[in-house]
């Protein structure tokens, strides 16, 4: 059995003015849990934080934005949903 060298992946997603949002995530749990909702997204993501940078690339220091700009891109103020949201729609992309 093949190992699996990435013990992370970033689940990524981009709000309308391009800023990027993340969560950490195990690798190749999301396309797992999209094609069964069964699994719980405790194990799909690593951590229920949502990060993004301090810039509009995907090199910036890795930062928790404001509620406020959390609520105004995931339309929610349920911090779960807006890590569900992310799982649902988000890119993976190594580490």
């Amino acid at each position: 059995m093949p190992v699996n060298k990435h013990r992370a992946a970033k689940l990524v997603v981009r709000d309308n003015e391009n800023r990027e949002y993340y969560v950490i995530a195990n690798p190749g749990m999301a396309s797992k849990w999209r094609n069964d909702k069964t699994i719980p997204l405790v194990d799909v993501v690593q951590s229920f934080d949502v990060w993004t940078s301090n810039c509009y690339k995907e090199t910036g220091e890795a930062i928790r934005p404001p509620k406020g700009m959390l609520e105004s891109a995931f339309q929610t103020k349920d911090g779960d949903e807006m890590v569900r949201q992310i799982v649902e729609r988000g890119e993976e992309k190594g580490m």
